[in-house]
């Protein structure tokens, strides 16, 4: 069986609930940006800057894509009702993808992707208290056993004693929790291409003024460096990004979460092939109870009474 079919079976067989095409575009983007880390580790430019430029090169792809996507349809979508939305998806995007860079300067790779695991803490909290998609008292305890498992990738240190580097990326972690948060309501609106672009290029501005103001190296200096911005933008953001919006219109945010969670092992390993990093018994211990986590999640929602689906260009 498919890893997309188990994860249907999981579920209510409403197709309003959830998709092949929401599932593929979920395991996909989650795979793709599993890749984030190990490239911004060669970035020859500062964080913040690294994610300006991340942000503003994965526009111009992103504004093909949607209007590839309306191919044939009368009318833009129309933005106005979602400008708010869409302000918030940005600042939040940009508190996260700046969080993350900086976070790389103190820690390594596989601790700011396991540390990531609260995200989707914060998104199915965040599901059952304003989309009333309930999880399952199974769902919570994998949930929490998710957070025990990042805890231990830390070190199992008292608060007081984690690094910035670590704090850091527990502060991306809580901000792209909200930014799912924001593009599930945006997808109720508008098609996922489409709040990817503009969410991005909010957080283009916010990161370029940040890292200006940071006073940061703000222009890469070799190929190689433009090689590197040109990845995080193109594959990292406008592909794994893009796609993960897509399925937020198709799949239930607590499904979205557990997927999302199965992403910092496969940091880790990158890391390790690519970079050296080599884990620690405690680091893999903390993999192994994440994975635990995902696997023995079971069915992901309750089934509610009435659910609503997103219509028109938001089912795309």
């Amino acid at each position: 069986m498919s890893v997309s079919s188990r994860l249907e079976g999981a579920l209510p067989l409403s197709r309003s609930n959830v998709d092949r095409a929401g599932v593929a575009a979920l395991i996909l983007g989650t795979a793709i940006t599993a890749w984030s880390g190990v490239l911004a580790r060669f970035l020859d430019i500062g964080p913040l800057a690294g994610g300006a430029w991340r942000m503003a090169l994965a526009v111009p792809a992103l504004a093909a894509w949607a209007k590839l996507a309306r191919r044939g349809q009368r009318g833009g979508a129309k933005l106005r009702p979602s400008a708010g939305l869409l302000i918030l998806a940005g600042l939040a995007f940009a508190l996260n993808i700046g969080s993350f860079h900086i976070s790389l300067t103190g820690t390594t790779v596989a601790n700011a992707g396991f540390i990531g695991a609260v995200g989707p803490i914060v998104t199915v909290v965040g599901g059952a208290l304003f989309f009333r998609e309930r999880a399952r008292s199974r769902v919570w305890v994998a949930l929490g056993l998710a957070l025990c498992g990042a805890w231990v990738m830390a070190g199992m240190l008292a608060p007081s004693h984690v690094g910035y580097g670590d704090a850091f990326a527990l502060s991306a972690a809580i901000a792209y929790g909200s930014y799912l948060l924001v593009i599930k309501r945006l997808r109720d609106r508008l098609d996922g291409v489409t709040a990817t672009l503009w969410s991005a290029a909010v957080a283009a501005v916010v990161l370029a003024a940040a890292a200006w103001l940071h006073g940061e190296k703000m222009i890469p200096t070799s190929a190689f460096g433009w090689m590197i911005v040109v990845l995080l933008a193109l594959v990292i953001h406008a592909m794994g990004q893009g796609l993960t919006a897509v399925a937020m219109g198709r799949a239930p945010v607590g499904l979205v979460a557990l997927v999302i969670l199965a992403q910092p092992p496969f940091s880790a390993l990158f890391a390790w092939l690519v970079l050296g990093e080599v884990m620690t018994p405690l680091q893999i211990a903390g993999g192994a109870i994440i994975l635990a986590a995902v696997l023995l999640s079971g069915p992901l929602t309750a089934s509610p009474s009435r659910r609503s689906s997103p219509t028109g260009t938001a089912r795309r």
